[in-house]
């Protein structure tokens, strides 16, 4: 059993999605109809996001994860990570490679490695302001500024507020780091960003292609960090293109 939040829809082999660390699994709406025709396709909210619940102490991702796939009686899925989920998924496929058959890595964190990302000094004036009075609505206008430079519908701009709280909190994980580990995962590897990313992403993802054996590398143009949302058609058909092959 898990007491994370999770659904599934579509029949077929299993991919599970895994969400942001600004947004939850409601960023991969416009994706799982694309998926669903052809996978079962599960996603879930990841702790103190969306509807799963916080986490008072120390907890693992990875552990989380395959809470997941065990209460959906999966015992191996495909793994298509986002960002923060990037690293998630990483991290399953070094820790519990027997419960993944192929990554999907797009516009990912690599946990390890410190995250360079480009702010203006007066961004970075609000940010210091907001974290002092606990303003999770400006915390999150930020991070929209800063991940979503293309802009906001209200969905979007809905789930960045609801989740700002939990994006802005303390996660204690026991996981390790994944960056000097690249070269052990053994599974087909995909790597997506978006060309209107920050540069600390893209060159994370950079890193991640040519350190995984034989992973395949794909940049979406017109898109930005939240790359499920802004171009899902194209990157569900790079993912049912890699997973056929």
């Amino acid at each position: 059993m898990t007491d994370l939040w999770y659904d599934e829809t579509g029949e077929g082999s299993p991919i599970l999605l895994i969400h942001e660390g600004v947004v939850d699994s409601r960023l991969w709406d416009p994706v799982v109809p694309l998926l669903a025709p052809r996978h079962r396709v599960f996603r879930y909210d990841q702790r103190g996001f969306g509807r799963s619940p916080a986490q008072d102490g120390p907890y693992s991702l990875v552990e989380d994860l395959t809470s997941v796939l065990d209460a959906a009686g999966v015992d191996q899925a495909a793994l298509v990570g986002a960002s923060r989920g990037g690293g998630i998924a990483l991290g399953t496929a070094l820790e519990r490679p027997e419960r993944v058959s192929a990554l999907v890595i797009v516009a990912s964190a690599l946990p390890g490695q410190p995250l360079n990302v480009e702010w203006t000094p007066e961004q970075i004036a609000r940010w210091e302001l907001a974290e002092e009075s606990n303003d999770y609505a400006e915390m999150a206008q930020l991070d929209m500024e800063i991940w979503a430079p293309l802009g906001v519908d209200e969905a979007l701009r809905t789930m960045f507020v609801e989740n700002a709280k939990g994006s802005n909190s303390e996660h204690e994980t026991t996981d390790g780091p994944v960056a000097d580990r690249l070269a052990e995962i053994a599974v087909p590897t995909l790597v997506v960003s978006g060309a209107r990313d920050q540069d600390a992403i893209n060159e994370n993802c950079e890193r991640i292609a040519r350190e995984i054996p034989g992973a395949q590398r794909a940049v979406v143009e017109e898109a930005d960090h939240v790359l499920p949302w802004r171009a899902p058609e194209e990157l569900a058909d790079l993912i049912l293109r890699f997973l056929k092959s």
